[in-house]
């Protein structure tokens, strides 16, 4: 497994992010007063916060590492997995949103439960805790992990993935859902300069266009 060695200056800008992310969290989490205000950002985002957040909330190390390299190993077609959730996420504002948005709830399993029973209420909110923690954020977590062995080879794999996620759990458990949207901005902004910056230098380090269309 290849090493990249680090400046100091670049351990240090890590360092100043992830203190700033952890301070930001508490920072935000001082001025809830209410429950509205930490699980629903005191239903006061505005729409371009929400739509980054949910741009961010759908990207990942999996999906910068994960799907890139399976896009190599079997083509392009991988991605019609992001195509098809763009769909699910049009669908869901246009039909199910409405409701939700009038019932006034804090979490969709408290909607299932005033429109259904506890019994479904129970059932989504095992499911979803199952997937994204066994699924989605374990994977997200080990390509993280893989990322951070390349970068400190000295330290365990699983000591980098346990401060990952303790990291992301201080702030989001610190600040509520209104620093989760206001860390996704600024990582998205990070996350899109970054792939952009990497891109341009991967597509002229194999030699242009030319180079890419040649079977």
């Amino acid at each position: 497994m290849p090493v990249f060695k680090l400046h100091p200056i670049d351990i240090a800008i890590i360092v100043i992010y992830i203190v700033f992310v952890v301070w930001f969290g508490f920072r935000i989490g001082k001025k809830h007063k209410s429950a509205e205000d930490y699980f629903l950002a005191g239903r006061s985002m505005i729409w371009p916060f929400i739509g980054i957040s949910l741009f961010a909330s759908n990207i990942s190390s999996t999906t910068l590492i994960g799907l890139a390299g399976d896009a190599y190993s079997t083509g392009i077609s991988v991605f019609n997995y992001e195509w098809f959730a763009a769909v699910i996420l049009v669908f869901f504002v246009i039909f199910i949103l409405p409701f939700v948005l009038k019932s006034q709830v804090y979490t969709i399993p408290e909607f299932l439960e005033r429109r259904y029973d506890g019994r479904a209420r129970t059932y989504f909110s095992i499911l979803n805790l199952f997937l994204n923690i066994i699924v989605d954020t374990a994977a997200s977590l080990y390509v993280g992990g893989m990322m951070m062995k390349l970068i400190f080879p000295d330290i365990p794999m699983w000591q980098t993935i346990g401060a990952l996620a303790v990291v992301a759990g201080i702030y989001t458990i610190a600040g509520g859902l209104a620093a989760v949207i206001y860390t996704d901005a600024i990582q998205t902004a990070m996350l899109l300069i970054g792939s952009v910056i990497m891109s341009i230098s991967a597509f002229l380090k194999v030699g242009g266009w030319e180079t890419i269309t040649v079977v």
